[in-house]
């Protein structure tokens, strides 16, 4: 009975959490180690590869994408993470959109250290750095001076010098987290498999960012406070919740998500000719008035999963929706380098 007041009150204060300037992806949990660098080579493996690529706002006559990829490995582990271990992640983000071609183009490393508590329970602490660009495109764009007396004419001189703007600065942020894995041999309904809550801080050296160097304009430093929670309702079923909240200057954005997740088919007990298959279905919402379902399916060490946000409110009218689908591998078996405690 405990175990089920705490999944409802989970739940609840999840839903309570109550816009951000950065790049958005609604699959947020897949980022996760990018947002928070402590959950680097945060997961029962080795070493994982995740991609992931966003179409926003399909329909509106003006195309943003964003494409994500990380790299994440982890130092001096051992399977059932007894003893203190280093992860290291690798990572680039391109964001594009516009008329402009405004662009943002990220390439960084993230480092954790992960620390044993007791069974099934660690910290972990995690620092990130990035190399960033910025740039935008201004020859597509139509200015006040083009206006012949009846319309804005692409043909008339604008009269603007600078067509093309650049520049790059260096990042960094810093996150927590406290974890919680049971590692059953075969989950029991009402059981709590795996429960996490972290904090991140980006952009903690408040970067300048700027087209010109006649003004100022500092990124403010973004918070994250996230939390994720699997509950075992059979031996072959469970339900997962996520939530995340940013705050960005007077920017605020609220995550939270909602998912079934069952066995399609058991692996293997006597070859390896067949790996074990999961299929999961949800959704994620943004409190702004946002629907993301969401469907994945594992096979094996690969996992692909595909949303679509559907804008309610108002926003719809004029955007429309986006779509998004991530892809990710992971090394769970053995180390594609050697080792000699596994």
């Amino acid at each position: 009975m405990q175990k089920i007041h705490f999944f409802i009150l989970y739940f609840l204060i999840a839903m309570q959490f109550t816009l951000a300037q950065d790049l958005h992806l609604s699959q947020i949990d897949k980022t996760i180690a990018m947002m928070n660098p402590a959950l680097t080579a945060n997961y029962d493996g080795w070493e994982k590869i995740s991609m992931q690529h966003r179409s926003q706002w399909i329909g509106s006559g003006t195309q943003f994408t964003t494409s994500y990829g990380m790299a994440e490995f982890s130092i001096g582990r051992n399977k059932l993470m007894t003893k203190p271990f280093l992860g290291l992640g690798l990572f680039f983000t391109n964001d594009t959109g516009g008329d402009s071609k405004i662009s943002l183009k990220s390439n960084g490393l993230t480092l954790s250290g992960n620390l044993p508590l007791t069974k099934n329970n660690w910290f972990s602490a995690g620092i990130q750095a990035s190399y960033n660009n910025r740039s935008a495109d201004f020859s597509n764009l139509l200015f006040y001076s083009q206006w012949n007396g009846t319309q804005l004419d692409p043909s008339v001189n604008s009269g603007e010098l600078n067509t093309y703007a650049a520049y790059s600065y260096l990042d960094a942020g810093a996150g927590f987290s406290y974890n919680y894995r049971s590692r059953p041999n075969i989950p029991v309904a009402g059981e709590i498999l795996d429960f996490q809550i972290g904090v991140s801080f980006m952009h903690l050296n408040r970067p300048n960012i700027r087209f010109t160097s006649f003004t100022d304009d500092n990124l403010y430093i973004k918070s994250c406070f996230h939390s994720n929670l699997k509950y075992a309702l059979t031996d072959r079923a469970l339900l997962e919740f996520s939530a995340a909240q940013f705050f960005q200057g007077p920017h605020r954005e609220t995550n939270v998500g909602l998912f079934y997740k069952t066995v399609l088919r058991e692996s293997s007990r006597f070859t390896n000719l067949k790996n074990v298959k999961y299929l999961t279905i949800g959704s994620y919402a943004r409190l702004t008035g946002v629907l993301t379902p969401f469907c994945s399916i594992d096979i094996g060490s690969f996992k692909l999963g595909v949303s679509y946000d559907v804008e309610v409110g108002k926003i719809s009218r004029t955007y429309k929706q986006s779509a998004e689908v991530s892809l990710s591998y992971l090394f769970s078996k053995k180390s594609v380098f050697k080792r000699g405690d596994r």
